[in-house]
């Protein structure tokens, strides 16, 4: 999971406009300077798109961390029911 990791990583520090060495697995979405709605939205069509998974939208929402997008990232990836 760390390379998921990196690369969920990567793509948040892009969409929020900071410096991806900033983005840990405790990072808070609330407490990215950037983060608004229109962010949470691009992350989660360029997470679709990039790492080809499909997230319901309100477990993706519920999300608060990264840690946590990476979990329902990698529980999706397997076919884990939630």
């Amino acid at each position: 999971m760390p390379e998921l990791f990196a690369t969920v990583a990567d793509l948040v520090a892009q969409v929020a406009d900071v410096p991806a060495g900033q983005v840990t697995p405790e990072v808070r979405f609330d407490a990215l300077a950037n983060w608004t709605s229109l962010e949470a939205l691009r992350l989660l069509t360029v997470i679709e798109d990039d790492l080809d998974v499909r997230l319901d939208l309100r477990e993706y929402l519920a999300v608060t961390d990264v840690a946590g997008l990476v979990a329902l990232i990698a529980a999706e990836r397997d076919g884990v029911p939630r």
